[in-house]
């Protein structure tokens, strides 16, 4: 397959527009710009090292040549990288001043503008300076309420599925850490490349990754997590890039790549960032306070201040700038500390220095500026208002290059389209099918299990112990007239606590992966729908259903209960619905609730209040009707009824001199026994409570908030 046909036999259709650059778009954006896009991977020609990186670590050893491999892998690979613009950003949120105040708008980015080409394009500024929110919006992951202006990529409106054809890397880590680097990437291949995209060649693109990010070593071993020791930070990071660089995205985000990163590791990862960008691609990354080596990798720089622009243009032309406007970054100082220094305010004093005629440094910046009453009116208009950078940056001649740029690009969009507002929400286009994503995060959720030892092989060690230590309590209770029908009341209340809080570990199945959901989500890789049932069923199937059998198996002989295999059965099923209710009630908290602690807390309430109503504390048929109607919520009266009519209807319990019938009792707790259905009720109404609980579950996971 030739790269030139990439796009129409592998990418097809829509995505080609923009996952990969055309002869025709190339000659737009050259036309727009003025230039050559010289940092295409169509304007240079193949070196093995474009693959492979500087040294021959990881090459092929097999009989096809490193050339005719690395062909056949680049043909996967998208076919250079596009130009972003954006045209007049503005972008408000509402904020309450108290807790019961008004709200008020507050700006977040205002008037915008800028571009960035392939290379290093780093957005700098102070906490609270929108650089991240800016990221948020150029990558398509920004809610469009309160949020104005034009977006073009290549000239171009980006297309409905943008938000999944370009990479963005979040802070945090979103990678599965039981499994290994090789597995997270495929994982990505396999749901994020188009179904023409045989296997072979997945497989290939994988390798290939992994080679250019230099993961050959550790791509066998598992990322890791609080339990697993895996890879190191910096490794870590690189799997997190390297989950996005699988579909070669036109544009790469990253959110403050070298956050809880040591400052070595930082540098390398931003050293394989600059790699990444010398080969054509454009990487746009916001970043709190880099040290100059990191700073002197940037190719272009944005220095934002209060939502304004104070800076944007070549990086290593920024200290010029701010010499021309009256800063001076004194020697040894580190550039992008100056420059935060100069956002916060903190370097009045450097330019103070310029308004005093006796002053070496005073001179030096009159030189600059031809007086020094100049400076001092620039220094003043700063120290004013936080716009004031704002406007020094726009009377300059940097901010006319970066117009001169924009305008064209803009002309040409106007003309096409009729301008306008870009900016909107972005539906999610998948790959592959419900099946494909279904199977695929049901292979993953059945890994993560199996090697996860504290949640799979101890939820049996636990249930079998607690069986045992049922089992030998009530041990082979007597059908005494003065004993067996409280003795199994009891054992039966008892088991169907252990099986609806032994189930409250369900409760963290969607919190503790709600980021590498909402990520994944957002990003391509798989329906709600096949998400939620790949993992209720990996969850239901090995954590609820085998320890309600093992528990049922242990309990049932151990008590002495009634002979028969249908009462056997229907005491494990009754079990079984028991668990999966109580399960299906964590699973719909889990989704509502995103903290663990509240999530439990609320969960446990639940439970409480059930088994409160469950007809063994207190009779149940004996409350008013303004309370009464809870009964009918509670997984511990239908369990509760089901199991003593199971057990005891039509049963004897006898001593020396009398006898009393188990149906005494449950008429006495008012518990229907006569038909079947009184019995099989009890299981509907079961099997309803779990139907309700998941189906609220699945609502509520649809309903998250995936864009900030």
């Amino acid at each position: 397959m030739s790269k030139n046909n990439f796009s129409e036999t592998v990418l097809g259709g829509q995505d080609s527009k923009v996952f990969a650059i055309s002869h025709t778009k190339l000659n737009r954006v050259d036309s727009l710009l003025g230039n050559q896009a010289n940092n295409s991977a169509e304007s240079s020609p193949w070196h093995p090292n474009d693959v492979y990186g500087s040294t021959n670590t990881g090459a092929p050893t097999s009989g096809e040549s490193a050339r005719v491999r690395a062909e056949r892998i680049a043909s996967i690979e998208g076919q250079g990288s596009s130009v972003l613009s954006f045209h007049d950003i503005n972008y408000e949120v509402d904020v309450k001043l108290s807790a019961c105040g008004k709200r008020v708008k507050k700006k977040i980015l205002k008037d915008v503008n800028g571009i960035f080409k392939p290379g290093m394009n780093a957005i700098l500024g102070p906490t609270g300076s929108g650089k991240s929110s800016l990221l948020d919006v150029l990558a398509g992951r920004k809610e469009p309420r309160g949020l104005t202006g034009t977006i073009l990529l290549d000239g171009l409106p980006p297309p409905d599925n943008y938000k999944c054809l370009v990479g963005y890397v979040v802070q945090d880590d979103v990678v599965m850490g039981t499994l290994t680097v090789r597995e997270n990437f495929e994982f990505s291949a396999t749901l994020r490349l188009p179904r023409s995209v045989k296997k072979r060649e997945r497989k290939d693109r994988v390798e290939q990754v992994i080679y250019e990010l230099g993961l050959t070593e550790v791509a066998d071993s598992k990322v890791g997590n609080e339990f697993i020791r895996g890879v190191s930070g910096g490794e870590r990071k690189r799997c997190n890039i390297g989950m996005e660089l699988i579909i070669s995205p036109p544009v790469l985000f990253l959110d403050e790549p070298t956050t809880g990163l040591d400052a070595s590791t930082a540098n390398a990862v931003m050293l394989l960032l600059k790699r990444l960008a010398d080969r054509g691609r454009n990487i746009i990354f916001s970043i709190h306070q880099p040290r100059f080596s990191i700073y002197r990798l940037f190719d272009s720089l944005m220095l934002m201040s209060h939502g304004d622009v104070a800076y944007h243009g070549k990086a290593n032309e920024a200290l010029d700038y701010f010499t021309s406007v009256g800063y001076i970054c004194e020697e040894h100082n580190n550039p992008p500390d100056f420059f935060l220094d100069v956002i916060n305010g903190d370097s009045t004093a450097v330019a103070s220095m310029a308004r005093e005629p006796n002053g070496a440094l005073g001179n030096t910046v009159s030189n600059h500026l031809h007086d020094s009453g100049k400076v001092q009116e620039h220094v003043v208009a700063v120290e004013a208002e936080p716009s004031g950078l704002r406007d020094l940056f726009r009377n300059s001649k940097w901010y006319q290059i970066v117009k001169d740029e924009l305008k064209p690009i803009m002309d040409a969009h106007q003309q096409d389209a009729g301008g306008g507002n870009t900016i909107r929400i972005r539906k999610v286009e998948y790959k592959t099918s419900f099946g494909v994503q279904l199977l695929t995060v049901s292979q993953r959720c059945i890994k993560n299990i199996a090697r996860n030892p504290q949640v799979s092989i101890m939820q049996f060690v636990v249930i079998a112990i607690f069986a045992l230590i049922v089992g030998g309590v009530y041990f082979d209770m007597s059908k005494s007239k003065d004993s067996g029908i409280q003795n199994r009341a009891g054992a039966f209340f008892f088991i169907i606590m252990n099986q609806v809080f032994g189930n409250m570990s369900a409760v963290e199945l969607f919190i503790k992966e709600r980021a590498i959901f909402i990520h994944e989500n957002v990003s391509g890789f798989y329906r709600v729908s096949a998400y939620f049932l790949a993992k209720v069923f990996c969850d239901v199937i090995p954590l609820r259903m085998i320890p309600a059998v093992i528990f049922s198996c242990i309990v049932y002989f151990m008590l002495g209960l009634r002979d028969g295999v249908d009462h056997f059965f229907f005491f494990g099923l009754n079990l079984f619905l028991t668990a999966l209710s109580a399960s299906a009630l964590s699973f719909a908290i889990s989704s509502t609730v995103r903290i663990f602690a509240i999530a439990n807390l609320c969960l446990a309430l639940c439970y409480v209040f059930m088994m409160l109503f469950s007809g063994l504390l207190i009779n149940v048929g004996d409350l008013g009707d303004w309370i009464s109607w809870i009964k009918y919520l509670s997984i511990f009266r239908y369990s509760l009824n089901a199991l003593e009519v199971n057990e005891l209807k039509d049963q004897n319990f006898c001593n020396f001199t009398d006898c009393v019938n188990g149906n005494y009792y449950l008429q006495s707790q008012k518990i229907p026994y006569e038909t079947a259905w009184d019995l099989w009720q009890n299981e509907a109404a079961l099997g309803i409570m779990v139907f309700a609980y998941l189906l609220l579950a699945y609502i509520q996971l649809r309903r998250i908030k995936k864009l900030k």
